[in-house]
């Protein structure tokens, strides 16, 4: 599958069917996903946990309201913002590193697609029990949830809005290309 085909076709997936893991191979993919996805100013002040313990899994979804389905993994998004204010001042602090964040989660969403696998970003989750839980040092913290598993069911189709109503072309409210 090619990028565009990615990510036109790409939906969240609430729902996943036990398949007993994730394959190594797939893992390995996440990670060289992860590993290649830019940041500005190539801080690469960020850390991803890949947590793939059954019984940890379950003990995350407790303190994640958003967290639907049994995933075979959940990727945790970390942003460390002294780490940021140290290698780009004030603006990677509070606001370029959930920029990298987000490029990041972007790269793990199509990536994990297109190799067949299922995805949802979660926000919805207790950062302190979440913390905890993985036994993130101080300075780090948990900013997203990526749950992965094999889809039960196709998701829903998308209504996207219309292409003039978000896209302007030099100059806003200009249409025409």
């Amino acid at each position: 599958m090619d990028v565009l085909e990615a990510i036109k076709t790409r939906r969240s997936s609430r729902a996943f069917a036990e398949r007993g893991g994730l394959p190594l191979e797939i893992v390995d993919s996440i990670a060289q996903s992860i590993l290649h996805s830019p940041s500005g100013s190539n801080a690469q002040e960020s850390h991803f946990l890949i947590v793939q313990n059954e019984e940890q899994i379950k003990r995350i979804k407790r303190f994640s309201p958003g967290l639907s389905g049994d995933p075979e993994a959940i990727i945790v998004l970390c942003s460390n913002p002294a780490e940021a204010l140290h290698k780009g001042g004030k603006d990677s602090e509070e606001v370029l590193r959930f920029v990298n964040l987000g490029i990041a989660a972007a790269y793990i969403l199509l990536s994990t697609h297109s190799l067949g696998i299922g995805n949802c970003p979660v926000r919805s989750f207790h950062k302190e029990a979440i913390k905890k839980l993985l036994e993130l040092p101080h300075e780090m913290e948990p900013e997203l949830l990526i749950s992965l598993g094999y889809s039960k069911e196709s998701p829903r189709k998308k209504k996207n809005r219309e292409k003039e109503e978000v896209i302007s072309f030099d100059r806003y409210g200009n249409t025409q290309k």
